[in-house]
């Protein structure tokens, strides 16, 4: 079977595409796989280090600031759409999946137009602008939330949870260091995030007294990563400031605890693994969805949830030192994570697109 799988820009939709792609090779190792992208997104630069080709299309957000991207966007996506055309009239695929992001919506418009069976992939308790403008027109709908808002027509629509990679849950804990030693994750997503940065360097003075009982490793994206380095150095406590981290599944195994924003693709991969989590969601995300994430989880106890708005004030590094204190705590999120994680959410889309393909057989 060949499937295109159309979307990215970011890590939160890429990585489940990845998920997806591993998952089909292995279900049907006959099966081609074609990423479509923008030359912009952080596909890439992922896409070339797999096994997996990549074509690039023109595409670009309307709903950014200013009116000259605007423009540039009503330009760039019909652009996209021809693009596609070729693109799929040349690969010739049976299945075309977006995952959201800039590149999604021109590839499935030309799908759609072409005949070609089609289907989306939400990651969000609340579907993005091209999933949801979309899911109006395309076979099938896969979604990683109970009542993911807007609703979708059932018939069409399938409750699989959000895609991580079998590596992930696989890799064994591979971190140098003093296994006695609580240690603790902290990523912002795949390019960082500042804010939660600042929040734990501008207060590491409340964690001195526990320097001997942690280990850090800490993921703060490009931008910030000398200022995170040079503040744990001067703050005497032990920590590994990496600007990006590719072997996650190492990471998630080695960790006691994991802090985090709480997108999509995040928060599946806590629950994937079972592991206790800190979530600071991100609170200009779209129709605030990362809040809505994290207040599901958090109301079954598998996360503990810190505001944006509080990290100045040191919030984050007060809630660590409580749940250090409290491993009865822990092992409750532990578990609770555990119970909502769907592992094989990747599988489950795959068997459902080769659905038709094996009924005509």
């Amino acid at each position: 079977m060949k499937v295109v799988l159309a979307g990215g820009g970011t890590g939160g939709h890429l990585f489940p595409a990845l998920a997806i792609a591993e998952a089909l090779k292995s279900e049907d190792p006959s099966s081609d796989v074609l990423f479509v992208g923008t030359k912009r997104g952080i596909e890439a630069r992922l896409i070339p280090q797999t096994i997996f080709p990549i074509k690039f299309v023109s595409a670009r957000g309307m709903m950014r600031t200013g009116i000259f991207n605007f423009f540039r966007a009503g330009i760039e996506i019909p652009i996209g759409i021809i693009q596609s055309f070729k693109i799929i009239s040349d690969f010739k695929p049976d299945f075309v999946l977006g995952v959201g992001g800039y590149a999604s919506a021109p590839t499935l418009a030309a799908a759609l137009i072409l005949n070609i069976k089609t289907g989306v992939q939400e990651q969000n308790s609340i579907m993005g602008a091209a999933n949801r403008m979309l899911a109006k027109f395309v076979d099938k709908i896969f979604i990683s939330w109970e009542n993911t808002k807007p609703s979708t027509p059932p018939e069409r629509t399938f409750l699989v949870g959000n895609p991580v990679r079998q590596t992930l849950l696989e890799e064994p804990a591979s971190i140098p260091g003093n296994s006695d030693k609580f240690k603790i994750l902290i990523f912002g997503g795949s390019k960082g995030a500042n804010s939660l940065n600042l929040g734990i360097i501008e207060h590491l003075s409340q964690l001195k007294p526990k320097e001997d009982q942690i280990k850090i490793v800490h993921q703060t994206g490009s931008e910030l990563f000398e200022k995170v380095r040079e503040a744990y150095r001067e703050a005497g406590i032990e920590a590994e400031v990496k600007d990006f981290i590719t072997n996650m599944g190492s990471y998630y195994s080695w960790a006691d605890l994991v802090i985090c924003r709480a997108g999509a693709s995040s928060l599946a991969e806590i629950t994937a693994v079972g592991k206790p989590a800190i979530v600071v969601p991100f609170p200009f995300a779209a129709e605030d969805h990362q809040t809505k994430n994290a207040q599901w989880l958090e109301s079954r106890n598998a996360v503990k949830t810190v505001k944006d708005a509080n990290l100045k004030e040191g919030a984050l590094i007060t809630k660590i030192i409580e749940l250090m204190e409290s491993p009865s705590s822990l092992e409750s999120m532990a578990k609770n994570a555990r119970i909502l994680g769907k592992p094989n959410a990747a599988r489950s889309i795959v068997i459902e697109i080769l659905k038709d393909k094996r009924l005509a057989a």
